[in-house]
């Protein structure tokens, strides 16, 4: 089932090639996601428990630096995936022509 189908709008003209853009590429981004997602979760998880163990002030820092990192980084990735799936086909959809829009 196309992504464009559950916004109820296909492209038309020159920018129909958008169709088969987001009939996978919604899919291709969330599995990234849950990747790196789950990957910079066990890091943060792994990076929370050197904080904890960290002997001197210096490795304390660097922890607290790496984790704030990380969780940014995740952050970023869920805000640019989310940004791409749900909001830029109905950027295109208000920016383009209504002759390249169709139901």
């Amino acid at each position: 089932m196309s992504f464009l189908l559950a916004l109820d709008f296909k492209f038309l003209g020159g920018y129909a090639w958008l169709n088969d853009v987001y009939e996978y590429l919604p899919i291709i981004l969330y599995i990234i996601l849950a990747l790196v997602g789950g990957a910079g979760t066990v890091y943060a998880i792994i990076l929370g428990i050197n904080l904890a163990k960290a002997d001197s002030e210096d490795k304390r820092k660097q922890a607290a630096n790496r984790l704030k990192n990380t969780i940014v980084g995740v952050a970023v990735l869920l805000v640019l995936v989310l940004f791409i799936n749900l909001l830029l086909p109905l950027i295109l959809k208000a920016a383009l022509p209504p002759e390249y829009i169709g139901k």
